[in-house]
């Protein structure tokens, strides 16, 4: 038995209460373990603690696994009465049997001899305070980020400078070396005049990126956290924003960036006038005073020889000190100013990993006092347990489930097998209650687009996005992504939305098949659900091909989901579809219920 292999610890997201009554517990072993046991009870079923007694328990058998590229992950769901318990395991690996305790590996022989001297792994009490708890109507959402600027130009009263005609459909938007933005003018009240649209689509909730007053098109320069960018719109057109967007049931987040500032930000300008005789230098993190202003608000001559300490090495976007209190007092109260006057229902934090703790956790006690079920999000790239234990963040950006659908969807070199491993990883990170609330996405204002990515392959795309709509999580697309609106790396991912094209009907097939993604993940439970499996024929039961096929169950319902993502045939699926209630059929795509 490869006991290297084998891990377990009584806390995250191998230990956790999923509510008040139920606990869930997960092992990782390796490949050549056959069967997994947890014996369990209370730690005081026998006696208190140094008596002299021997502590039982009752024995189950794990028998629901994921595997993923190295390991069997088990998991098994306890209720235990005095919500407290003990426990350990037993592990066969043909005719090795091992049992696992907090204090190491033991064989039968060794475990019956050392009696209570073996330590037991514990959950000491499921607290309901601990308990991560997030918004469940998250669960059912299916967002639609907005990057405002490039969305829609409504009526307004105000010219930015240098505005430009709205771009023409097709045209590319370049990398500009002097950060010199194209100005198309897009504001709140031309996402206002769309919001019928978004509704036709079933849009149920939007995300945009930031709102507040900045120098840049991309406005995560902050310049000012209390007002609404005049380019933009007022706070009475934010207000107006929302109150619309409520009244067809469509939630809305905004975007809050609190790990830097703007280099116009009255805080900032300040340090830059006084130094370090500014009353706000601690609000940032300067080592050497002595810095110069970037050419045209841009540059890396400060934060790239450690002057300051930016977003990145950008030197207009000094690194706000999320660790000094006046600056954590300060953002928090835009944020309760943000829920108090507009009434927004989350907020997704940009470079969220680099914010203090301290500060997210008195960010989210701030909120959830305001609104118990506001949706709080991080934009994390990587594995995020540190932020999703409850008292942080409700969810991130998944990125590693992006990531693995576009891999496999878009390039040949995988097999499902693969796939199946990344999936499998991507949901035995967090907690199950996490994974409900995930921010799924295919694409978004800093990737490249979908259909780019998998070569203006349409096909390819709408199976990319089939996956996306059957994976636990929170579901979310990117405007445009619904009629294939293309787009290169930042820049030229935030094309402008070609409103007279789509008026002219010009993508309604493709408008089609994303109402029909939304409208089953509205409608088929089985879709939201995190119970799937792979399914692997007899001919291809190690998963060499590429011919895909995942069972969604909820509610003794079962819908399977049916890709081919090789060369073979279209008529792959004919005898399946025959005998089945087909939800969503196109070429390499087939979605049905099973009878």
């Amino acid at each position: 038995m490869n006991l290297a292999a084998i891990q377990h610890y009584s806390f995250d997201n191998f230990c956790y209460a999923l509510n008040d009554d139920e606990l869930v517990i997960s092992i990782l072993t390796g490949k050549d373990v056959d069967r997994v046991f947890i014996v369990s009870g209370d730690p005081f079923e026998a006696g208190i603690m140094g008596g002299n007694w021997q502590w039982h328990g009752t024995e189950k058998e794990i028998t629901a696994k994921k595997e993923l590229q190295n390991h069997f992950r088990w998991t098994t769901m306890l209720r235990p009465e005095f919500k407290r318990l003990s426990y350990y395991f037993r592990i066969l690996s043909g005719t090795e049997e091992r049992f696992f305790t907090y204090n190491g590996f033991f064989t039968k022989e060794e475990f019956e001899n050392g009696g209570s001297r073996h330590g037991k792994f514990i959950m000491p009490w499921m607290n309901s305070a601990d308990t991560n708890r997030t918004p469940a109507w998250a669960e059912n959402a299916v967002w639609y980020q907005i990057f405002p600027s490039r969305f829609a130009r409504g009526k307004s009263d105000f010219t930015p400078q240098n505005l430009i005609p709205w771009q023409k459909y097709g045209e590319s938007i370049p990398f500009s070396k002097n950060h010199r933005e194209p100005v198309y003018g897009g504001n709140i009240q031309g996402i206002i005049d769309h919001l019928d649209y978004l509704k036709e689509l079933g849009i149920t909730g939007i995300y945009t990126t930031p709102l507040n007053k900045a120098s840049s098109q991309h406005k995560y320069d902050t310049t000012d956290y209390m007002e609404i960018d005049e380019e933009f719109g007022t706070k009475e057109t934010m207000r107006r924003f929302v109150q619309e967007a409520h009244a067809r049931g469509i939630s809305v987040m905004l975007d809050g960036v609190f790990n830097h500032s703007g280099w116009f930000f009255e805080k900032w300008q300040d340090v830059w006038k006084n130094r370090e005789n500014s009353a706000y230098k601690d609000w940032f993190m300067v080592n050497d005073f002595n810095f110069t202003e970037p050419a045209h608000g841009h540059g890396q001559g400060n934060a790239g020889t450690g002057k300051y300490y930016s977003f990145a090495f950008t030197d207009f976007m000094p690194k706000l000190n999320t660790n000094n209190k006046e600056v954590r007092d300060y953002i928090i109260s835009a944020c309760r100013s943000w829920v108090q006057d507009y009434d927004i229902d989350g907020l997704r934090l940009d470079v969220a990993n680099e914010i203090s703790h301290v500060f997210c956790q008195e960010l989210r006690a701030a909120m959830k006092a305001l609104k118990p079920e506001f949706y709080i999000i991080g934009e994390i790239w990587h594995n995020s347990m540190p932020w999703l234990r409850g008292t942080e963040y409700d969810s991130v950006m998944n990125y590693p489930l992006q990531n693995s659908i576009a891999d496999f969807c878009a390039q040949d070199k995988q097999c499902v097998k693969d796939f199946e491993f990344a999936v499998n990883r991507c949901y035995s990170m967090y907690y199950e209650q996490t994974n409900r609330v995930l921010f799924n996405q295919m694409d978004s204002h800093d990737t490249i687009r979908i259909l780019n990515r998998c070569g203006k392959n349409k096909t390819r795309a709408r199976q990319a996005l089939t996956l996306l709509f059957a994976m636990p999580g929170s579901v979310c697309i990117y405007y445009g992504t619904e009629i294939m609106l293309e787009g290169g790396y930042d820049p030229d991912n935030r094309r402008c939305m070609p409103w007279n094209e789509i008026e002219a009907g010009m993508f309604k097939d493709d408008f089609a098949f994303m109402q029909t993604l939304i409208a089953l993940r509205k409608e088929q439970g089985a879709l939201r659900s995190t119970d799937y499996e792979f399914i692997y024929d007899k001919d291809d039961a190690y998963g060499k091909s590429r011919i895909l096929r995942i069972a969604k169950h909820a509610e003794g319902e079962t819908i399977i989901v049916l890709l081919n993502c090789g060369t073979f045939p279209d008529d792959f699926a004919t005898d399946e579809a025959a005998a089945a209630q087909i939800l969503l059929r196109s070429p390499g795509i087939l979605v049905y219920k099973t009878q």
